[in-house]
């Protein structure tokens, strides 16, 4: 009884895909004189169409998210003065401790990590240097020196303190400007984008024939 079920789901689920396939993606090819068009590659066509499509209304939500979400936190450190190592602070003294997002931005190699730089990081790397310059000079009599193979750096964004260089300051105020962005704006842009990409998906066939049939015109 189980099994059937399943089954009969399963052919439910084949049914609306094939729907779907066939109302959204199948491609019925025109007559071509001058080209040598397969239906596969129209609906190729189409894919990379849909494909960009959602690239567009993802980079434009990532925009507005990072312009006011992570951007808060930018304006935080520079509302609080947190604009040097000997002035760095805390996500928890920056009121940041709770916000995940921020927690993962500030983490190496994350969207935040050039512009929130870590004190410890940096004591670090500092380190880091003179103790490759010592090991360099030990060995600069060998003929094969030994290769000196820097230690990696993980921030702990629960316990390290973060500031933003004043160099940065100007640049980091443009680009997180959070004037224009808005949740409202993605919602149109998704709109528009989804209209644009059917009327391209619905016109291609027709936009290849029509060049064809130009071809032909030019030809004769």
């Amino acid at each position: 009884m189980i099994l059937s079920l399943i089954l009969k789901e399963k052919s439910l689920f084949e049914e609306l895909y094939e729907y779907f396939y066939e109302k959204y993606f199948s491609v019925d090819m025109p007559y071509l004189e001058n080209f040598k068009v397969q239906s596969n590659a129209l609906f190729s066509f189409r894919t990379i169409i849909i494909g960009i499509t959602i690239g567009i209304i993802i980079a434009s939500a990532a925009s507005v998210y990072n312009k006011r979400h992570l951007g808060a936190f930018i304006r935080t450190m520079i509302e609080k003065d947190c604009l040097g190592p000997e002035k760095a602070m805390t996500l928890e003294a920056l009121g940041y401790d709770k916000r995940l997002g921020v927690a993962m931005a500030v983490k190496s190699g994350g969207t935040l990590s050039r512009w929130a730089r870590c004190r410890e990081e940096d004591e670090f790397y500092a380190a880091v240097a003179l103790k490759k310059a010592e090991f360099e000079e030990a060995h600069s009599s060998d003929k094969k020196p030994p290769k000196f193979v820097e230690p990696e750096f993980k921030r702990d964004y629960k316990t390290m303190h973060f500031y933003l260089p004043e160099e940065k300051k100007y640049a980091a105020e443009v680009k997180f400007d959070p004037k224009g962005s808005r949740w409202g704006g993605v919602i149109i842009v998704a709109i528009f984008a989804i209209v644009l990409c059917a009327f391209l998906c619905y016109i291609l066939p027709d936009a290849v024939k029509l060049v064809d049939n130009f071809i032909t015109v030019m030809n004769e």
